[in-house]
């Protein structure tokens, strides 16, 4: 299953957009883009680390997702209307992007439709998956939360050996699960005692 836009294309359709890009090297600290300004342009991360984050009405960042090499930032946002990116990001450590722009996108799908149909179905999963993470931080319990996100992370994995990684901090995932990280410590904890 397609990870990201860039896995649903070819060899050369992938060079030949990855070549239309622009390098961007970014220094610790710095944005890459604010909660509301135009989405004009996706950002693959070639080495670094960046976070997508929302600042709570008293000023608190709430991280969302953490974005190492090879991730894709705001893919979704260049095709949402408004056209505009829902959170922020910025780069915890030097890193290096590479900005594509929507109109490269949007030509390169133009040109196939079978390409176009594959794309469509995978914005599809994506909206899927999101309704999911909205029904279980709405429904479930801390508890429960955090079972169901390790078994996304189980099937996602493909649990070898009955095991699966964690893939962000503890405080990422808490924040992911709507809690504080000593709450999910006391999960853990007792998720161990009850094991």
């Amino acid at each position: 299953m397609a990870k990201t836009l860039l896995d649903l294309l070819n060899q050369e359709q992938k060079a030949a957009l990855l070549h239309r890009g622009k390098t961007l090297q970014l220094a610790s600290g710095a944005q890459v883009f604010e909660k509301g300004e135009s989405a004009q342009q996706i950002f693959l991360v070639r080495k670094g680390k960046i976070t997508l984050y929302r600042l709570t009405p008293n000023g608190e960042e709430k991280v969302f997702k953490v974005f190492w090499a090879g991730g894709l930032i705001a893919e979704m946002a260049i095709f949402m209307q408004p056209r505009v990116y829902p959170m922020s990001a910025k780069a915890d450590q030097l890193t290096q992007l590479t900005a594509i722009s929507r109109a490269s996108i949007v030509e390169l799908l133009q040109s196939s439709p079978e390409l176009y149909m594959l794309f469509m179905e995978f914005m599809a999963g994506r909206v899927n998956h999101l309704m999911n993470t909205v029904d279980i931080l709405t429904q479930a319990n801390a508890s429960q939360r955090l079972v169901m996100r390790f078994a996304e992370l189980y099937r996602q994995q493909q649990g070898r050996h009955n095991r699966f990684f964690l893939p962000c901090t503890k405080r990422l995932l808490a924040s992911q699960l709507g809690i504080t990280p000593e709450t999910l410590s006391r999960i853990f904890n007792g998720l161990i005692m009850s094991g």
